[in-house]
């Protein structure tokens, strides 16, 4: 049991370090400013290992939000049973944008802007950000809600967050509780 574990561990850390360095390098370099023998090299792997994790470097660019996305949902602080579910989901979103998930999704966002080749990637990250919330709130509601509750509340506050992300910029002077906290009052009072 503890070596499946450590392998895993192990596959995580290289998927980590593979990703870390497709973002750091786009960042500095630009996206047609390296290739993937420059990520494999300075991991210390093969070519081969990197198809393991990745079908391309756009793909290990926008990895570390879905690594991050994951850990913050198994991190997530258990929430009273009793509360509300649109309270629940506010404080899932708080979660999810928290450290340092903000700061990358918007970095993703000018990355895309500038390399146009990373855009169906980061959309398709929006889109894993949403469905996992959706799966998580579902699992929270169970079977208390209609089929339509769900889906209509994370799209809407999901949705409404996304656009925040599209726009924002670091001296916007609108903090991302700020901004939460706005949606969720208009999701409150019903728009």
């Amino acid at each position: 049991m503890v070596e499946g574990g450590l392998r895993d561990q192990k596959r995580k850390q290289t998927a980590h370090a593979l990703a870390k360095v497709a973002f750091d390098l786009t960042a500095e370099r630009g996206l047609d400013g390296f290739t993937i023998d420059d990520v494999v090299n300075t991991v210390g792997v093969s070519r081969r290992t990197f198809a393991n994790y990745f079908s391309c470097k756009e793909e290990a660019v926008t990895a570390l939000a879905i690594e991050q996305l994951r850990d913050g949902i198994d991190s997530m602080p258990t929430v009273p049973p009793e509360t509300p579910l649109l309270e629940w989901v506010r404080r899932l979103a708080l979660h999810q944008l928290s450290g340092g998930m903000l700061d990358l999704l918007v970095g993703l966002r000018d990355l895309a802007r500038k390399y146009p080749a990373l855009r169906p990637f980061v959309e398709n990250l929006h889109g894993e950000i949403r469905r996992t919330a959706q799966a998580v709130v579902t699992e929270q509601a169970g079977d208390a809600t209609s089929k339509w509750t769900v889906p209509i509340m994370v799209g809407a506050a999901y949705g409404a967050l996304i656009a925040f992300i599209d726009v924002a910029e670091p001296c916007s002077g609108t903090s991302l509780e700020d901004f939460v906290e706005e949606v969720f009052a208009k999701l409150r009072s019903g728009l």
